[in-house]
């Protein structure tokens, strides 16, 4: 198993108008990560 190293900072998360929601996490170090998160929508059932 890999290290995992502990990191502060801080983060939010925006419901976009479009429908996706954006998840913001910005690092002490200064480094930032934006994940956008896209519904799929299926025609099968699960």
């Amino acid at each position: 198993m890999g290290r995992i190293d502990e990191v502060t900072g801080d983060g939010h998360s925006e419901l976009l108008d479009d429908g996706p929601i954006e998840i913001t996490f910005a690092y002490r170090d200064g480094d930032l990560a934006i994940l956008k998160a896209i519904r799929q929508t299926s025609s099968t059932a699960c």
